[in-house]
């Protein structure tokens, strides 16, 4: 392939991700030929393997990712064996366009400023896309993860914990869906999927750290406007993980000051004792937003409504 013009590339992009979008099979391309031009595409645009297969960055990269990121989402989301194929050799070949993306972007972005939360906040759009593609992936077709090296998911999650402390509404939210997505699947049982397995692990490895940084968002960390998506994430962990999150909670707050030197240890017990009972989304958001006031202390005040 040929180094295109980078405006044109991404009109080409923007005009196949509409394309897809309207109509699926607007492009009848075989699966086969539709994974080489994305493998080629990302090549040019955003990295290609070193010799020592690191990663060498184009200029633009963080610029034209975004678009990539949604082609490969279009793609996993649509594509369907080609006749000599079969479903799993399918998942196989879009698990390692997956792969890629996921190694590429960690490694993009870790290069891009001195600490992960830095990056993420100068490049919250390659975040947010990489954790909107895996979404997708977890509610359509979560089979391809099963096909991702477990280093490669965990680099992710470290993302992800990373991305939960940046007080920024574009990296948190598409961050607490993808995990929100991936916690519920980390605990099905009736209908396990193959990538169960790597997900459950995932939970018990990253669940501790990725309840610290929800919590110190609710307590005081980031803005107010960002809390009901904490308190989607912190129900979808009490719900789906009530024993390890009510383990893990007390050990938390159990610790001085945290996740704020003005909530007491009889704010923090309640807090506890009233989350865990609750089945009710609704009233998860109302303990959170009391907590969350306390951990403010705002109490009395006319930012406590």
């Amino acid at each position: 392939m040929s180094q295109p013009d980078d405006t044109l590339l991404e009109c080409m992009l923007a005009t196949v991700n509409s394309a897809v979008r309207r109509s699926p099979h607007a492009f009848a391309l075989p699966f086969a030929d539709s994974v080489a031009f994305v493998g080629r595409t990302w090549s040019v645009a955003v990295a290609r393997p070193g010799a020592d297969f690191a990663p060498v960055f184009s200029a633009r990269w963080a610029d034209q990712c975004p678009a990539l990121l949604q082609s490969i989402s279009q793609l996993a989301t649509v594509a369907v064996p080609d006749a000599e194929s079969t479903s799993d050799a399918t998942d196989r070949v879009l698990g390692s366009v997956l792969a890629r993306a996921i190694d590429d972007v960690c490694a993009g972005l870790a290069r891009e400023a001195a600490t992960l939360p830095v990056a993420i906040e100068q490049q919250p759009i390659v975040s947010e896309y990489v954790f909107d593609l895996c979404t997708r992936v977890l509610q359509t077709r979560p089979a391809l993860l099963a096909h991702v090296e477990h280093a490669t998911v965990a680099r992710l999650c470290t993302l992800s914990v990373h991305a939960l402390a940046v007080p920024n509404r574009l990296a948190l939210k598409p961050t607490a869906y993808f995990l929100t997505a991936l916690i519920r699947l980390s605990a099905t049982t009736a209908r396990p999927s193959p990538a169960t397995p790597l997900l459950a692990s995932l939970w018990s490895e990253f669940g501790p750290e990725w309840l610290r940084a929800t919590l110190q968002g609710i307590g005081g960390a980031h803005p107010r406007s960002l809390l009901p998506n904490l308190a989607e994430l912190l129900f979808a962990m009490v719900r789906h993980h009530l024993q390890s999150v009510k383990l893990w909670m007390a050990e938390l707050l159990a610790q001085p000051a945290f996740p704020s030197p003005h909530a007491d240890d009889a704010a923090k017990r309640q807090f506890v004792q009233h989350l865990l009972a609750t089945r009710s989304f609704v009233r998860a958001k109302a303990i959170v937003n009391e907590f969350s006031v306390c951990c403010r202390n705002l109490q009395g005040t006319a930012y406590a409504a």
